[in-house]
C-alpha cells in the first residue's frame, strides 16, 4: 500500500494561523465564577467524549476537534473539517506535547483497522500533516515520534515511526510475526519471530536500530509497562498464557528481573491478558470464573497475594473491570444467585460493590455499596456499567432496563449523587468530573463537582 503524508488538505488548510474556523459549530457557556463550575451547550447530537490535558479539554462537536479553557469552559479553537471518530464515548483525540494526534478509523478490519493520522497544533489547531489510511492494531506517541504498528502472528507485522512534527518516516520494520509491541519513552519492546526464534527485541525510538533481543522471556501475548516509583526503574510486564507465567524485566537492558507463576491454588487465568493493571508495587488479576480480583506484591521480598470476591455474586462486565480510588476498589456484580443462562429479560442488572484495599486480611468481600433509603431497591441496579477513577471519588454510568441512564458518584462505600439521563462515560479531573449529556435540545458537557454534584447547569439529584 502507497502511503503518504499531506500538509495541504482544503479541509484542514482553513485552520491555519486561524485560532477559530470560520464556520463554527454555535456553542454557548455558562459559567460559574465562584464555584469555578461550567457548562457548554451545543446542538443536539454532536458532541463527543472529552479529553483532558494539562490545562485544555479537547472536545470533538460535529465531528470537529474543539479546544476549551479547561478553568472557564471557553471556546479556543475549532477545526474546520470534520472526523469519522472510533466512538462518541471514546475521545479520538490525544494530546503529546505541542501537537494532538487524531485517528480516523474508516473500517474495521479482523486484524486492525484501516486508519489515518490526522495531526494537529495543540495552539492553534491548524493541521501540521495528515497520513493516508492504512491497517493498524495499535498506536501511541512519546516525545516527538508516533508509533503505529500491525500485529500478524502467522505471517509479517510490521511497526512504523514517524516524526511527529512534520510526518516524516523515521523507520519501519517487517518482521516474520509480531504479537505485543510496547513503545516507551525511548525504546519500542516487542514480542516477535524471526528467523525461527520466538523472541522479545528493544530498538530505539528515534532510530529503530535494535537495541537488544532475549529468548528468555518467551513469545508474550502481553507487554506492559509498570513504573515503580521516582526512585526505581521501571519494569516491563510480560503475560505467557503457555504455562500462566508472568515474567517482568529492565526496557533499558531486556535484563530479567523476576517471574511469577500463577498456579490454580491463587486462581485460574484463562485470558489473553488477565493482567488488568500494574501500579508499581502491585499487580491486578481477574479470573475466568468472574468471581475473583487478585492484587499480587511480586515486587517486594515475600510474595504477598491478597484476593477481593463478590461471593455470593459473580463479578459482572464492565469497562474496565474495577477502579481504585482513595483506598476503595470498586466493581460491578450480579444479584445474588442470579444463574448465568438467565434470559436477559429476567435479569435484575448489576450491583455497584466496594471494599477497602488495605484493610488487612488475605480474603476480602466485596460487598455493595450503601444507598439512602429514601431510593427503592429497584432502582439501585443498572443493566450494566462503565467505570472511572477521580482522586477521591469514583463514578458509574448505566442504564435502566427502560433505556434511560444514570451516573452515580462514591466516596468510600456510599452514594453521593445521581445524575439521570444519557451522559457518557465520566472523564474524573481531579475532585470534579465532566459529562456529556445528550437530549432532543441541546448536549451539553458540565465540569461537574465530584462531592456534592453541584454544577452550573440543572442540578444533580442529591442523595
Amino acid at each position: 500500500m502507497r502511503h503518504s503524508v499531506r500538509h495541504d488538505h482544503p479541509a484542514y488548510c482553513q485552520a491555519r494561523g486561524s485560532p477559530v474556523a470560520a464556520d463554527t459549530v454555535p456553542m454557548s457557556v455558562r459559567h460559574d465564577a465562584v464555584s469555578g463550575l461550567w457548562t457548554l451547550s451545543a446542538p443536539p447530537g454532536t458532541m463527543g467524549a472529552p479529553v483532558v490535558s494539562a490545562d485544555r479539554v479537547y472536545l470533538p462537536v460535529d465531528g470537529r476537534v474543539t479546544a476549551l479553557d479547561r478553568a472557564t469552559g471557553r471556546v479556543l479553537w475549532q477545526t474546520p473539517h470534520r472526523v469519522e471518530f472510533h466512538s462518541d464515548y471514546v475521545s479520538a483525540v490525544f494530546a503529546v506535547g505541542e501537537h494532538l494526534v487524531v485517528p480516523d478509523a474508516l473500517a474495521y478490519m479482523t486484524k486492525g483497522d484501516m486508519i489515518s493520522f490526522a495531526v494537529l497544533s495543540a495552539a492553534t489547531g491548524g493541521l501540521c500533516w495528515s497520513r493516508e489510511p492504512e491497517l493498524v492494531s495499535g498506536y501511541s506517541a512519546h516525545g516527538r515520534t508516533l508509533v503505529f504498528w500491525r500485529l500478524d502472528q502467522e505471517e509479517r507485522g510490521t511497526i512504523t515511526a514517524v516524526d511527529l512534527a512534520t510526518g516524516g518516516l523515521r523507520w519501519r520494520l517487517d518482521l516474520d510475526a509480531l504479537r505485543a509491541v510496547l513503545p516507551t519513552d525511548d525504546r519500542v519492546v516487542a514480542s516477535t519471530a524471526a528467523e525461527g526464534k520466538r523472541e522479545v527485541r528493544a530498538y530505539d525510538l528515534c532510530s529503530g536500530e535494535q537495541v537488544w533481543r532475549s529468548e528468555e522471556h518467551g513469545w508474550p501475548e502481553s507487554l506492559r509497562l509498570s513504573e515503580r516509583g521516582p526512585s526505581a526503574e521501571p519494569v516491563v510486564l510480560a503475560w505467557n498464557w503457555l504455562g500462566k507465567q508472568l515474567r517482568w524485566f529492565s526496557p533499558a537492558t531486556g535484563e530479567r528481573l523476576g517471574s511469577l507463576v500463577v498456579r490454580p491454588r491463587i486462581s485460574f487465568y484463562s485470558s489473553d491478558d488477565p493482567l488488568v493493571r500494574a501500579d508499581g508495587e502491585s499487580l491486578w488479576l481477574t479470573t475466568n470464573d468472574q468471581r475473583r480480583i487478585d492484587r499480587l506484591r511480586p515486587f517486594a521480598a515475600r510474595l504477598r497475594t491478597r484476593t477481593f470476591t463478590p461471593l455470593p455474586r459473580r463479578l459482572a462486565h464492565s469497562s474496565p473491570e474495577f477502579v481504585e480510588a482513595a483506598g476503595w476498589l470498586y466493581a460491578m456484580a450480579h444479584p445474588a444467585f442470579e444463574r448465568r443462562d438467565t434470559p436477559w429479560e429476567e435479569r435484575r442488572g448489576t450491583l455497584v460493590v466496594a471494599a477497602r484495599v488495605n484493610r488487612p486480611g488475605r480474603y476480602r468481600r466485596l460487598t455493595p455499596v450503601r444507598w439512602p433509603e429514601a431510593v427503592p431497591r429497584g432502582e439501585r441496579e443498572v443493566m450494566w456499567g462503565e467505570l472511572a477513577a477521580g482522586r477521591n471519588h469514583a463514578y458509574v454510568h448505566g442504564w435502566h432496563r427502560d433505556g434511560t441512564g444514570r451516573t452515580i458518584a462514591l466516596r468510600g462505600n456510599r452514594v453521593l449523587w445521581r445524575r439521570e439521563g444519557r451522559p457518557c462515560l465520566a472523564v474524573p479531573v481531579d475532585d470534579q468530573v465532566l459529562l456529556v449529556d445528550t437530549g432532543t435540545e441541546h448536549d451539553r458537557l458540565s465540569l461537574i463537582d465530584g462531592e456534592t454534584g453541584a454544577c452550573a447547569g440543572p442540578p444533580a439529584e442529591r442523595n
